[in-house]
């Protein structure tokens, strides 16, 4: 079968599967993952492990689209109102999760080393399962632009420490006695390389912007940048959300135009959203379950437990109403391909892994992707910033 003609069904099964689930007042991002679920290797198999992989271009880009549209909302003006928030929360919650996470999974049975990386890896928030429920719901509100700066702030803290991890892991499996300045120099190195990159295609964009050019060349620039970004960070092992995030802090500050680039990604976002969510069901497989056994539910359990908690903790040393304190843990439980692809590299930087960091974050991405949008939407129904027609 032909990858347009597998791009067509699941086009057409996707947007069957988004209208089911808000029938069933489900959110259609639920409904689009769980087609792909179904059309996967869990159930059908049409969707199999080499089409997913032949069809990366669609995920690259809905990827790159979500990350601009993050880095938008940071806004100095944001920075202003909601900074102090925001890296308190971010760090706060973070942290706290990355410690739970990683005792529970070695006291599971997880060796330390893996634990220490999967610590990392349950603080990243999927900006798919998030931007998603928000623009479909049309929610606005202290939640909505908490949860916006978040996670922003809560990725760039994990590909950070993810980093550091990782070369710390690295010596301490290696025994190279590399100094703790070095490792951390050269993750910090990348976080600027990968910056700078995104800073240029931002400003690139901006000029153009500020050039008044028509919006049908301003799409085809915009797009063109994200992929520059994306392209330039896969060939340097560069993190393509962050630079593409960068471009969007980038943008927004440069021309205070985050109105306009939201309505030229409006254009083209649904037939692609389609795609990368139908598809991000199609790579689940429920057979990790067995395979992973109580250390892929610990992780489930602790990490649901330190977004929900850390972020409630913290938010006491914060400004943030009563009810979105009780409320905007559960809009951080959403995770996926930001986590996949650390864990990826995790596995390829490490010796002997043999899946198991992968096996343990694929079982929380089956939950996580399923429930996350549920919770958040359910979160934002109880702080009223879901408009009644939603």
């Amino acid at each position: 079968m032909s990858y347009t003609l597998y791009i067509a069904i699941i086009l057409v099964a996707g947007m069957g599967g988004g209208k089911l689930a808000k029938k069933l007042k489900l959110p259609t991002v639920t409904g689009y993952i769980l087609t792909g679920l179904m059309l996967g290797p869990s159930l059908l198999n049409l969707i199999t492990t080499e089409v997913y992989y032949s069809l990366q271009f669609a995920n690259e880009l809905a990827l790159s689209m979500l990350a601009v549209s993050v880095g938008t909302e940071l806004h100095w003006r944001v920075f202003r109102a909601f900074g102090k928030n925001l890296v308190k929360l971010s760090l706060g919650n973070t942290f706290f999760t990355a410690v739970i996470v990683a005792l529970v999974t070695w006291l599971l049975g997880m060796p330390i080393q893996y634990a220490l990386i999967l610590g990392p890896l349950a603080m990243s928030v999927s900006p798919s399962g998030v931007v998603s429920i928000i623009k479909e719901t049309k929610a606005e509100g202290e939640m909505t632009q908490n949860l916006l700066g978040l996670v922003a702030f809560d990725n760039l803290v994990t590909i950070l420490t993810f980093g550091m991890m990782v070369s710390f892991v690295q010596s301490m499996v290696n025994d190279t006695g590399a100094s703790i300045i070095m490792l951390v120099g050269s993750v910090v190195l990348d976080i600027l390389f990968a910056s700078l990159v995104g800073i240029v295609g931002g400003a690139f964009v901006s000029y153009f912007i500020r050039k008044e050019i028509s919006n049908d060349k301003l799409l085809a620039l915009l797009i063109a940048a994200l992929l520059f970004n994306s392209g330039v960070a896969a060939y340097f092992g560069l993190s393509p959300i962050l630079t593409d995030m960068i471009a969007g802090v980038t943008i927004t500050n440069l021309t205070n135009r985050k109105v306009l680039v939201a309505s030229l990604l409006n254009r083209i976002e649904l037939p692609i959203f389609i795609i990368f969510l139908t598809l991000a069901g199609a790579h689940l497989d429920v057979a990790i379950f067995g395979q992973v056994g109580l250390v892929g539910i610990g992780y489930i359990v602790a990490r649901s437990l330190g977004k929900y908690a850390g972020s409630f903790i913290f938010s006491h040393f914060t400004t943030v109403s009563k009810k979105v304190r009780y409320n905007l843990g559960y809009g951080l439980i959403p995770q996926a391909g930001v986590a996949i692809g650390l864990a990826t590299i995790a596995e390829q930087s490490l010796p002997n892994v043999s899946g198991a960091i992968t096996g343990v974050v694929l079982t929380g991405v089956v939950f996580f992707e399923i429930f996350g949008p549920l919770l958040l939407e359910k979160a934002l129904v109880r702080v009223d910033e879901i408009p009644n027609e939603s």
